[in-house]
């Protein structure tokens, strides 16, 4: 007899990662862009299939043969099912009427950066953090101000943090959990985060595309739930691209403070003008995702618990390497010791001599404290993660 536990085992196990397809269809750093013998562990995208009742909606949709535009403001259906699982997963209340889905996280910062900022005008980053933060406020008009995390913990120095803010600062933007370190924001400092942001009336952007990735005792915290003082100029950023592993779909959402604010956003959008908007039948599958795959979810968490110990199994063994133990995410962000070797000749070192591709932390893509470190993405079999760490393992560095 089939248990569940030995269920969601196979979800995750060697035989469910599909080489053939991966090497077709998964590009961005990934199998579809590398030679065969090429394992990578590069962009933050999961090996595995997505859930059989992700697959199922898409093809139940498909039946009618019809693919007519959708509502504008995107499916109510959708809508709805982010509004509940904020609320349930989240304790964030948000109406559905000031959700705007768009077409991926990055499109969510992009426009957030718009309708918040104008040319002339800053706003505040983390530094380490996805090169997308600077791109989205720049192509803005505006000026991308960094501020300096704790490498171990990802919070701010907050003496550093106001004294970067001026006249001219209209946000503060932070990722939480970080991208690339790992790690969670603690509750008492996102409130001291949303104390500044309310003391300078700055608006608050805060990305969570990897708030469902968290490891056990860890605990998310949305800086919307701490207070409503915070919740009333935060606007937060995610999608389904990190959790269930939609990132093809180009599916992600804003969570806006109310409805003018709403309104602005969708104005910006332009989805009314048909230019633009998310695909409906991402919506479909985003929709059955929130409702209908959390088992799905939880499994993978688990196998990515496992993963994660090969990781800083495989990282405590060279003292090359050293790394905190990240509470989030699916990726790990060592610091390169020992060595003369920047990250980027590193990892082409890697790439040339052990057949594996990595991410360097250079600062195109994660500001500068990220220089001097390389990020690993796990999610992936363990056959495939031993493979790759057994041809690092003895390279010569």
């Amino acid at each position: 007899m089939q248990t569940s536990t030995t269920y969601n085992q196979k979800l995750f196990d060697d035989k469910s990662v599909n080489i053939k397809a991966l090497r077709e269809r998964a590009y961005n750093y990934r199998w579809a862009t590398l030679d065969e013998d090429v394992i990578p562990l590069t962009a933050a995208d999961p090996d595995f299939p997505v859930a059989e009742e992700i697959r199922r909606a898409i093809s139940d949709y498909s039946q009618t043969g019809y693919f007519s535009y959708g509502p504008a403001e995107g499916l109510p259906v959708f809508r709805e099912a982010i509004s509940d699982w904020y609320q349930r997963e989240k304790n964030v209340s948000c109406s559905p009427e000031h959700i705007l889905p768009v077409n991926s996280a990055a499109q969510a910062l992009y426009i957030t950066a718009r309708h918040l900022l104008k040319p002339g005008d800053e706003a505040i980053i983390p530094n380490p953090v996805d090169f997308l933060f600077r791109k989205s406020i720049e192509n803005a008009g505006a000026k991308a101000i960094t501020c300096n995390l704790d490498m171990q913990t990802a919070e701010f120095d907050l003496q550093e943090l106001e004294a970067a803010i001026t006249p001219k600062t209209k946000a503060i933007f932070i990722c939480n959990p970080n991208n690339p370190l790992g790690k969670l924001l603690p509750k008492e400092h996102l409130r001291e985060i949303g104390q500044l942001a309310c003391q300078y009336n700055l608006s608050i952007v805060s990305d969570e595309i990897w708030a469902d990735i968290v490891y056990p005792p860890y605990q998310f915290h949305s800086i919307s739930a701490l207070d409503d003082a915070f919740a009333k100029r935060t606007y937060i950023i995610s999608g389904l691209s990190k959790n269930f592993g939609l990132a093809g779909l180009r599916v992600g959402y804003i969570l806006t403070p109310d409805s003018d604010n709403y309104h602005g956003l969708y104005a910006l959008s332009k989805h009314a003008s048909t230019a633009y908007g998310v695909s409906t039948i991402s919506q479909i599958a985003a929709t059955t995702a929130l409702n209908d795959c959390k088992y799905w979810l939880d499994a993978f968490l688990e196998h990515l618990k496992e993963n994660r110990i090969t990781v800083f199994n495989f990282l405590s063994e060279h003292s090359f390497f050293e790394c905190p133990s990240p509470d989030s995410t699916y990726l790990a962000f060592p610091a390169i010791c020992l060595t003369d070797l920047d990250s980027m000749t590193l990892v082409e070192k890697i790439h040339q001599q052990a057949r594996v591709a990595l991410i360097p932390g250079a600062k195109n893509f994660f500001e500068s404290q990220a220089e001097g470190h390389i990020r690993i993405c796990y999610a992936t079999s363990q056959n495939i993660l031993n493979e790759a760490f057994e041809r690092i393992r003895y390279l010569t560095i």
